[in-house]
C-alpha cells in the first residue's frame, strides 16, 4: 500500500494514533508531504515560507502535519491574508526539534516548537489530541530526518487565537473552559471587538476549592464568580510597576492587584503563575486559586 492510499483510507476509516508506518523509500519529511495529494496545501505554504529545504535537510523533527481539510476549515481568506513571516511562525509552531514518536507521550504535556511556543498534548487510550482541538489520525509516519505525524486542524499560536481559544488549548484549564460552555460566556469571551484580560484559575486552583463548592453553584452563582474573573481591559505584566491597583471586573466588583518582589498576586491569595498569553481579543494569566467576590 502507497503512503498516499494508507492516508486516503485513515481519513475514512479511524485508525489506531499509535501505529507505524515505514517509509521505504528513505523520504524525508518534505518528500513524504509532497508524496501525498492531502498535503498539498502544506508544501505550498511550506515552500511560501522557504522551509521546505529545512525540511528536507535538516532535523531530526517531528511534525503535526495539518492536511487540506484541516487548512480548509480556517475561516475563509485568513491563509491568504497571512504575512511571509506570520506563516512561517504557525507553520514552525508544528515543529519540534526532535523525534517524538506517540509512544513516547505523556498523558498530558506542553512541549516548545520551533516557533518558541508550547503546543499542548493529550493522549487517551483512543487518541491524540493537539491543543485541546486538533487530532492526530495518523501517528509516526517515519521519515530519514524525524517523524511526521498527521492532525486534522491548524495549530495556532496564541497570537492568533481569541481569549477563548487561549484557554481551550491549554488542558490544565479544562475545568474553567467547562465552566464557560456551561454558563454560556463562551461567545462573549470570543467577541472580536473584546480587549479583555482573563485571571485563569488552572484545574489545580478549582481542586483548591472546599469540596462540593463547586457543585452546590446555580449557574448564576457561577457565571457571577467567572465575570469577577474579568477586565474589560488589556493588561500586560509589563504594563504594571511595583504597587498595588485595584481593577473594576464584568461582574461590577473589583479585584486588588499586588506586583511586589517580582511576583503578581489578586486579593491576597492567588498569584499569577503563566503570564502574558496575549491574543486577538486580550492576554490571559493563568492564577492558582479561584478568585471569589
Amino acid at each position: 500500500m502507497t503512503l498516499t492510499t494508507l492516508l486516503t483510507c485513515l481519513l475514512i476509516f479511524t485508525a489506531c494514533n499509535d501505529s507505524t508506518t515505514s517509509v521505504d523509500e528513505g523520504q524525508s519529511i518534505t518528500e513524504i508531504a509532497v508524496s501525498s495529494p492531502d498535503f498539498s496545501v502544506l508544501v505550498d505554504a511550506l515552500t511560501q515560507a522557504d522551509l521546505a529545504g529545512t525540511l528536507n535537510t535538516g532535523g531530526p523533527f517531528t511534525v503535526f502535519a495539518p492536511n487540506n481539510g484541516a487548512f480548509g476549515a480556517l475561516p475563509a481568506g485568513v491563509l491568504e491574508s497571512l504575512t511571509e513571516e506570520q506563516l512561517k511562525e504557525i507553520l514552525l509552531y508544528h515543529v519540534i526539534g526532535a523525534s517524538v514518536l506517540s509512544g513516547d507521550l505523556a498523558p498530558q504535556q506542553s512541549v516548545e516548537t520551533l516557533s518558541g511556543e508550547e503546543v499542548f498534548i493529550t493522549t487517551t487510550g483512543t487518541g491524540v489530541q493537539i491543543n485541546g482541538a486538533s487530532n492526530v489520525f495518523q501517528a509516526n509516519v517515519i521519515a530519514t530526518n524525524g517523524v511526521l505525524h498527521a492532525v486534522n486542524g491548524v495549530l495556532l499560536p496564541d497570537a492568533y487565537n481569541d481569549v477563548a481559544g487561549i484557554a481551550v488549548k491549554r488542558y490544565f484549564l479544562s475545568t474553567l473552559v467547562g465552566a464557560v460552555v456551561s454558563t454560556d460566556l463562551l461567545e462573549a469571551l470570543q467577541n472580536p471587538e473584546a480587549n479583555y484580560t482573563v485571571f485563569a484559575p488552572t484545574d489545580d486552583a478549582f481542586g483548591n476549592l472546599p469540596a462540593g463548592t463547586l457543585e452546590s453553584l446555580t449557574v448564576d452563582q457561577l457565571r457571577n464568580i467567572l465575570l469577577y474573573h474579568v477586565v474589560d481591559t488589556r493588561i500586560l505584566s509589563t504594563d504594571l510597576a511595583a504597587g498595588t491597583y485595584v481593577l473594576d471586573t464584568l461582574s461590577g466588583d473589583t479585584i486588588e492587584v499586588v506586583v511586589a518582589g517580582g511576583a503578581i498576586t489578586i486579593n491576597g491569595n492567588a498569584t499569577v503563575v503563566g503570564a502574558d498569553f496575549n491574543g486577538t481579543n486580550g492576554v490571559v494569566h493563568t492564577i492558582n486559586n479561584v478568585l471569589l467576590p
